[in-house]
């Protein structure tokens, strides 16, 4: 008879183990950036109810999010006027730390080294602060040239797009000086080169292999946009494109090898292997209009776009393309919704068996989100 009992308990057990499945979340992160402090909307991409899909102001974040980038299961936030960088469970949906850049140094955007390294531009001090992204803690600090913006990295190297876009806040005017890329060995996280570059150089990102392309505003008004092209193996100038417009953020489609570069009126196409504009500020397409920062699942080339509404009317969205450029999804997000980062967020939690005397029990890891019951 007590054998019987073990058995019957077994089984049951066997059942439960094979009754819940580890699930992939598709996520897409927005930041909101028109209140202060601000917030994140995270969306469920496999959602099919777009109004379910939406979770707004599920966080908050600190002053003026300006940035949010993906690792693992963690989003990092860059809160510049916060002077952090806020860390996020994507699987819990909440905050779980933050690390502290520094008074004053106004932090604008990240890239990741490694699992372990990070490299955060910071406007306030024209330096790259280096963090420890285990220790939550920053361990170094790189003398760059004036106001840097943008960073990304590859083959070893960082390459941080300097804008020297000076603002006086009591009159409110700005200056613009000669902008350059800084380029940092992030072995020995020493800057190995200047490049100069045309006037407010704010975008920069990479091709993944060789180029990598940064994006000069101008001065919005009398000096308009270029694109610049700089080859990583030799770090020289390959080539400038004139814009003639004022050109917004930058993202690069791997695999069809070409550069989306938007604007207000919607975005340009630079094709890498032609090396020239197939689509200019005359013929732009028109699904990206409005967009401030975007970014692309390079696997199934599907581009997401942040629409904000400055005014505060509530109109703001996150707009996804598909690979012909057609809009397929409209989700209402957050007010100010800024900047947007996608993430494949896989379950760690588990269910285990364990015997106590001659009886067995149930270990139940706890269920996040990751996790579903199939009925």
């Amino acid at each position: 008879m007590k054998m019987l009992q073990i058995t019957k308990v077994t089984t049951i057990i066997f059942i439960i183990s094979f009754s819940i499945s580890a699930q992939t979340q598709n996520l897409a992160v927005v930041t909101n950036g028109l209140k202060d402090p601000g917030s994140l909307s995270i969306i469920d991409i496999n959602q099919l109810n777009i109004k379910k899909a939406v979770k707004n102001d599920i966080i908050t974040t600190g002053s003026t999010p300006n940035d949010v980038q993906v690792q693992q299961n963690l989003a990092y936030v860059v809160n510049t006027y916060s002077n952090n960088i806020q860390i996020i469970s994507l699987l819990e949906q909440n905050s779980v730390g933050e690390i502290s850049v520094g008074s004053g140094t106004l932090p604008e955007k990240i890239a990741f080294v490694d699992s372990f390294k990070a490299y955060v531009t910071c406007n306030g001090p024209d330096q790259v602060a280096v963090l420890n992204l285990h220790t939550k803690s920053v361990t170094n600090r790189i003398q760059v040239q004036s106001k840097p913006w943008g960073i990304t990295i590859i083959n070893k190297k960082a390459y941080v797009a300097n804008s020297a876009a000076v603002t006086n806040w009591v009159t409110f005017k700005t200056t613009y000086g000669n902008s350059s890329v800084s380029v940092i060995d992030t072995t020995t996280d020493q800057v190995i080169k200047t490049i100069k570059v045309a006037t407010n150089a704010t975008e920069i990102t990479t091709d993944g292999n060789s180029k990598v392309l940064v994006i000069s505003t101008g001065d919005y008004a009398m000096i308009p946009g270029q694109l610049t092209i700089i080859d990583a193996n030799t770090d020289e100038i390959e080539k400038t494109v004139k814009l003639k417009t004022t050109p917004g953020a930058i993202i690069v489609n791997r695999k069809q090898q070409i550069a989306i570069i938007n604007t207000n009126t919607g975005a340009m196409v630079y094709d890498l292997v032609q090396n020239k504009l197939v689509r200019d500020k005359n013929n732009p397409i028109a699904g990206f209009s409005g967009g401030f920062g975007m970014t692309i699942d390079q696997e199934k080339s599907i581009y997401y776009v942040c629409i904000p509404d400055w005014t505060g009317g509530g109109l703001d969205e996150l707009r996804v393309l598909n690979s012909k450029y057609n809009i397929v999804k409209r989700y209402q997000v957050g007010k100010g919704a800024s900047f947007v980062a996608v993430a494949q967020i896989e379950g760690k939690n588990s269910i285990g068996v364990s015997k106590i005397k001659d009886l067995y029990q149930t270990t139940w890891g706890a269920i996040k989100q990751s996790m579903s019951i199939n009925k």
